[in-house]
C-alpha cells in the first residue's frame, strides 16, 4: 500500500475494498488473524474469535478458525456481526453481505470499504505461531502457557492447569508475576495484573510503573539531543518485528525514544538483547538495553516516550558513545582521539609539564617512549584513555588515565596551557567518565589514583582540598610517599644481607601484616588500590591484560624480613617507559611494616639488591611512609601525594565538589 493510499485512510476513517485486499493478503503474510465478532441466536452475547485468512486472489474470501480451548464446539448456534482487521494505522471493521460459516472456515465476500473500528484503541501482535514460553507465579503457584497476542496495555496468554494445578487458585484481585521466556533467557519479568478469559485464558496488565535499573544518583549522565538524531533498531524480543524508532536524547548509560501509542510494543522492564544505536550506515554502536519507562509525552499527543537504560557494551563502543555526548555539550571537548605524540609533546613543553630536570630524567629513552605514546594515543587501546580539550586543532588541556592495577586506575599527565577552563573541562570529562563507566563495568573499576607535589596547586586544590573538606577516609585518602630519582642513590651500603635478615617472594602472611599496620597508622585504602591485599597475591590478570594491547608490564612483590618477621615489603614493577613520565609505574617501591631507623641499611641493602639483579639502578624509588627516609637523615628528591578515590562510595560527593568550579 503506497504512503498516499495511508494517509488518505487515516483522513477518510475508511479503507476501501482494493485496500482491503491488499492488507488482508499483508495480514497472511505475518501470520496476524482477523478477529471475528459472533453473537448467540438466542442469548445475545458476543463472543470474539480469531481466524487466520488464506491469500486473496479474488473477491472470495476464506479463514480458518483458530481454535483453542475457550472456542465453542460448534458455531451453528452464533451469527456474524462483524470482521475486525486490524492494520498499522488502525483497526476496522465490516460485516459481508455474503458469508458462509463452517466449524473449520468462514468464507466471505468483501464489501465497498470498511470503517474505522472502536474496537480496539491498541494495536495486538499476534504471537501464536512463535509459540513463546511464559510462566505466571502469584504467591509461590507457577502456571506455565503460551503467549497468544502482545501489546503494551494487555498480554493474552493461555495457562496450563494440568494434574496439580487449579485456576481456582489464581486470585484475580491480587497481582502475580509474568516471565516471558526468549529464545534462551528470559526478555520479561514483571508484575501484572488478572483479567479471566475463560478456559485458560487471562488478559495480563503489565503494570507500567517505571522500573530504574541503577540506583538512584544525585549526578547522573547528561543526556544531549543530537542533530541528526541517531536510530534504535533492534527486532523485538516477543512480535519479532524490526523495529527502528528514533531516538529523542542520548547519555552514556541509556537514551529514550518515541512511539505511537496505537502501536505501542514496549513496556518496563523490556530486555532488549541485542541493540543498535545507529548514526549512519556505517558507524553502528551495538549493545544490551532495557526499558525503565513509559510514559505519555507531554509535547507530542498520541505519542508514548520510552526510556532505555543501557546495561552492557563494547568498552571501546562506549568511549565513543560518551564522546558523541560530551562533543555534543561542547566541540572541543575530546575522549581518546588519535593524537600525534609529536604534538602532545610539544604541549608538555609549552606547559610547563616536561620541565627541564624532568626532561633530564628521560631524554636518552625517547624512541622507547614514542613507541610506547604511538601505541597509548593512536590504536585505542583497553588500558589508556585520555581527555583533551583541543580547538582548532590546537591542544590546550590534557588528562590521561591508566589501568594500572585489577580495580584501580592511575589519572596522570594533566597539563593546560594558560587557561583554567580548559584544565577544569578535562578534569571534568574524566569524572564525568568515570562516573559513567562505574555503572557498567564495576569490576575493573573501584578505585582511582593519582600523584601530585603539594607546590602543584591545580591538583592540590581539586584532590587535596576534596579530602580534607570531606574527612572521610573511606571514601578518599592521602598517602605521601618519599620519591628518589635513581635506585642508584642507595648504592655504596651493605653488600650483604645481616644475620637473621632475609629477602624473599612476598607470602599472604607478609601482605597480612602490611595490611595491620597501614590499618593502625592511615585510615586509608592504600592496601586495597594497589593491589596489596593477601587475596591479590600471584594475580597476573594485569600482566596479560598489557601483553594483550601490545605492551608490557610485569610485577614482583618480595618481603624484607627479620628472624621470620616481615618488616617491609619490596615492589618492583617494570613496565615499558614512557607510560607515566615520573617513571612512578616503572619504579622500586618499598612499604615499610617496621619503620624503625635502624633497619635502613637492610632497606637500603634490598634496594641495591634488585636494582642491579632486574637492570633498574637508573629506576626511580619509591618508600611510604615519607617519614621513614627524613628518620634515618636521607634526603629524597621529591615528595609524592597519592590520592585515592572509592568511586562507588565517593564519587557522588565527588561530583558535587568539582560543580563548585565547572558546570
Amino acid at each position: 500500500m503506497t504512503e498516499a493510499e495511508q494517509k488518505n485512510i487515516a483522513q477518510l476513517g475508511s479503507m476501501r475494498q482494493k485496500q482491503l485486499f491488499n492488507q488482508i493478503n499483508a495480514l497472511h503474510y505475518q501470520g496476524a488473524p482477523l478477529i471475528i465478532c459472533m453473537q448467540h441466536k438466542n442469548h445475545e452475547y458476543c463472543i470474539f474469535l480469531k481466524a487466520n485468512p488464506d491469500p486473496v486472489s479474488d473477491e472470495r474470501i476464506t479463514a480458518t478458525w483458530i481454535k483453542d480451548e475457550s472456542s465453542p464446539e460448534s458455531l451453528s448456534a452464533f451469527n456474524l456481526v462483524k470482521i475486525i482487521l486490524n492494520a498499522n494505522h488502525g483497526a476496522y471493521e465490516f460485516k459481508p453481505e455474503v458469508y458462509r460459516i463452517s466449524d473449520r472456515a468462514l468464507s466471505f465476500t468483501l464489501p465497498e470499504a470498511a470503517v474505522k473500528s472502536g474496537f480496539r484503541k491498541q494495536f495486538r501482535f499476534t504471537c501464536v505461531k512463535k509459540e513463546i514460553p511464559i510462566t505466571l507465579t502469584q504467591n509461590a503457584i507457577v502456571f506455565s502457557g503460551q503467549l497468544l497476542d502482545y501489546s503494551a496495555n494487555g498480554i493474552l496468554v493461555n495457562l496450563c492447569n494440568g494434574e496439580s494445578l487449579s485456576f481456582a487458585w489464581l486470585n484475580n484481585s491480587h497481582p502475580a508475576m509474568l516471565t516471558i521466556q526468549g529464545e534462551s533467557d528470559p526478555v520479561y519479568t514483571g508484575q501484572v495484573s488478572l483479567s479471566p478469559r475463560g478456559q485458560g485464558q487471562y488478559l495480563l496488565t503489565p503494570n507500567m510503573e517505571a522500573t530504574p535499573r541503577y540506583n538512584a544518583r544525585e549526578y547522573r549522565s547528561r543526556r544531549q539531543q543530537l542533530i541528526p538524531s541517531p536510530d534504535l533498531i533492534f527486532d523485538h524480543p516477543i512480535t519479532g518485528k524490526k523495529v527502528r524508532l528514533k531516538i529523542s536524547d542520548l547519555s552514556s548509560l541509556g537514551f529514550s525514544v518515541n512511539e505511537k501509542a496505537s502501536r505501542a510494543s514496549l513496556i518496563p522492564g523490556l530486555l532488549i538483547r541485542s541493540a543498535t544505536i545507529s548514526f549512519t550506515n556505517n558507524l553502528l554502536i551495538p549493545c544490551m538495553a532495557q526499558v525503565v519507562y513509559c510514559e505519555p509525552d507531554e509535547k507530542e499527543s498520541g505519542t508514548v516516550r520510552v526510556g532505555f537504560a543501557i546495561l552492557d557494551i563494547n568498552i571501546q563502543s562506549h568511549l565513543q558513545l560518551i564522546n558523541f555526548v560530551q562533543q555534543a555539550q561542547d566541540s572541543s571537548t575530546y575522549i581518546s582521539n588519535q593524537i600525534d605524540p609529536e604534538d602532545l609533546f610539544d604541549f608538555f613543553f609549552e606547559t610547563g609539564f616536561l620541565y627541564p630536570k624532568k626532561y633530564a630524567e628521560i631524554a636518552n629513552k625517547r624512541e622507547e617512549m614514542m613507541r610506547s605514546y604511538l601505541t597509548l594515543y593512536q590504536k585505542g587501546v583497553d588500558i589508556s584513555r585520555h581527555f583533551v580539550y583541543q580547538h582548532h586543532g590546537q591542544i590546550f588541556g590534557h588528562f590521561s588515565a591508566l589501568h594500572v592495577y585489577r580495580k584501580t586506575w592511575f589519572c596522570q599527565h594533566h597539563a593546560a596551557l594558560n587557561n583554567q577552563r580548559a584544565g577544569l573541562k578535562v578534569l571534568r570529562a574524566i569524572s564525568e567518565y568515570i562516573n559513567d563507566s562505574y555503572q557498567l563495568n564495576p569490576t575493573n573499576l573501584k578505585y582511582i589514583i593519582g600523584y601530585y607535589r603539594d607546590s602543584n596547586k591545580f591538583p592540590k586544590r581539586y584532590f587535596g582540598d576534596y579530602v580534607g573538606e570531606l574527612k572521610d577516609f573511606k571514601k578518599t585518602a592521602l598517602d605521601c610517599y618519599s620519591y628518589i630519582n635513581e635506585a642508584r642513590r642507595f648504592m655504596g651500603g651493605p653488600v650483604e644481607l645481616e644475620r637473621d635478615w632475609s629477602l624473599e617472594p612476598a607470602g599472604k602472611t607478609d601482605l597480612e601484616e602490611f595490611y595491620g599496620y597501614y590499618q593502625k597508622t592511615s585510615e586509608g585504602m592504600l592496601p586495597e588500590a594497589l593491589d596489596l591485599l593477601p587475596e591479590d597475591l600471584g594475580d597476573q590478570t594485569m600482566t596479560e591484560t598489557y601483553k594483550a594491547n601490545g605492551l608490557s608490564r610485569r610485577r614482583e612483590l618480595l618481603a624484607l624480613r627479620y628472624q621470620n618477621v616481615p618488616k617491609a615489603l619490596i615492589d618492583i614493577q617494570t613496565t615499558g617507559i614512557g607510560l607515566n613520565l615520573s617513571e612512578i609505574t616503572n619504579a622500586i617501591t618499598v612499604y615499610l611494616i617496621d619503620p624503625r631507623p635502624e633497619y635502613f641499611d637492610m632497606v637500603r641493602f634490598a634496594i641495591c639488591d634488585q636494582a642491579l639483579k632486574q637492570e633498574k639502578a637508573s629506576d626511580p624509588v619509591m618508600v611510604f611512609p615519607n617519614s621513614f627516609l627524613n628518620s634515618c637523615d636521607f634526603h629524597a628528591d621529591k615528595e609524592y601525594t597519592m590520592w585515592t578515590l572509592n568511586v562507588p562510595q565517593g564519587m557522588e560527593s565527588y561530583m558535587a565538589w568539582m560543580n563548585r568550579f565547572c558546570r
